[in-house]
């Protein structure tokens, strides 16, 4: 089948990545900005901060977290579901014992029409928080209400189903973490600047792979056709990147996915009927601290014939397996599907391999993407139309109707 029938707004907005990385970097990693954001004196009194968004806007608050801490400084920070911060977490649950000045609620909505974000900003106000709101529309519902703004001033351009809101996003976050750590002493300017640029050359030397990684995940698209079921299977900050993943292969092709963990999928996801049914992929970078356990979820896969992707910076020989390295009196995975040792019948994963991270904590930047692009085909040679049929994927236009 010819690839190029099937060009849709997922591969046009990573492309898009080639000249956005270096932009989002000016916007968001500039200081006079950010002071303008946060003065020094305001931003130096944070101790504790509260991170919180909907939809692909939570997925880049958890991907970043990690990073945040580390940029900031600040280890009381925390990533609540906007739902739990808005209905559930009392002002003693969101203070922690700080006073209300010490304590900063970033709220993410690259729209900023987002009601419950509002919600959010609004209630930190209303306790006499600090807040900042992560937008590209400072005069949106949430701009309205949010104390501080930065505006990632992402460029024009198709934002269907979302990855360049989350990009930017992202880098906001990792922005704004690193401004405060610099105001509280625990980063310096020059570590600050040096973060920018990785974070954009990482982009930047992922995307020279991109032809490569491109025709991967179309021929995986082919061999994944027919299927309607899929699960995204991460571990840490990458489970965020993995439920990113997941909205863009419900939001493209409307089919069934989850997102779980490793040790999850051990106890829970193996035991689906008709295994064999779901397409797999599975996210996890080589100096992960769950690469065992990650690599037993992928041989798991295998023995029930699950087709597998696995995205990683490690080589493919990481993920290989021989017969005799599972005990087949052990081998529950296969046991179970089929009742006997499967494993010495199992395939091969695929394995797309990624560019490493400078910092464990960046590989949220790229990660999303080879999944993203396996959603967005899988969807195309199917020939739906994202969003249950609303939005034209060559077009890029949407009908209501």
């Amino acid at each position: 089948m010819d690839k190029k029938i099937y060009d849709n707004s997922v591969r046009d907005q990573v492309l898009a990545l080639q000249t956005m990385a270096e932009v989002q970097r000016e916007k968001c990693f500039d200081l006079d900005k950010l002071h303008g954001v946060l003065n020094d004196q305001t931003a130096g009194r944070i101790r504790r901060v509260l991170l919180t968004g909907c939809g692909d806007s939570y997925s880049a608050v958890g991907a970043m977290l990690s990073g945040f801490k580390k940029l900031s400084g600040i280890q009381k920070s925390n990533s609540p579901d906007i739902m739990d911060f808005c209905c559930f977490y009392t002002d003693e649950k969101i203070r922690k014992g700080f006073r209300p000045q010490e304590v900063l609620v970033v709220a993410i909505s690259f729209s900023g029409g987002s009601e419950r974000v509002a919600d959010a900003l609004e209630k930190a106000n209303a306790l006499g928080l600090e807040s900042v709101l992560i937008t590209r529309n400072s005069d949106s519902k949430a701009g309205k209400v949010a104390k501080h703004i930065l505006n990632v001033e992402t460029p024009d351009g198709c934002n269907t189903p979302g990855l360049r809101s989350y990009y930017a996003s992202m880098v906001g976050i990792a922005a704004l973490g690193a401004y405060l750590g610099i105001c509280n002493g625990h980063t310096t300017v020059q570590q600050f600047e040096e973060i920018g640029k990785q974070i954009a050359d990482y982009t930047m030397t992922f995307m020279e792979d991109f032809d490569r990684i491109d025709d991967q995940m179309f021929s995986q698209a082919l061999l994944m056709k027919d299927l309607t079921r899929f699960e995204i299977i991460a571990d840490w900050n990458e489970g965020y990147s993995a439920q990113f993943v997941e909205q863009k292969f419900i939001e493209c092709g409307g089919v069934f996915c989850d997102h779980t963990t490793s040790e999850e999928f051990a106890h829970i996801g193996f035991f689906h009927r008709e295994p064999s049914s779901f397409g797999m992929v599975i996210m996890i970078n080589e100096v992960d601290p769950s690469l065992s356990r990650m690599r037993d979820t992928v041989f798991g896969c295998l023995a029930q014939h699950r087709p597998t992707e696995v995205v990683s910076d490690a080589d493919p020989s990481v993920f290989e397996n021989s017969n005799t390295e599972l005990d087949p009196s052990l081998n529950f995975y296969g046991k179970s599907a089929v009742g006997y040792n499967s494993m010495a019948s199992a395939g091969k994963a695929f394995v797309c391999r990624i560019a490493k991270a400078p910092k464990q904590w960046m590989s949220p930047f790229v990660s999303f993407i080879p999944g993203s692009l396996l959603a967005g085909y899988q969807a195309a040679v199917n020939e739906h139309n994202f969003f249950c049929g609303r939005y034209d994927f060559r077009k890029q236009t949407w009908s209501m109707e």
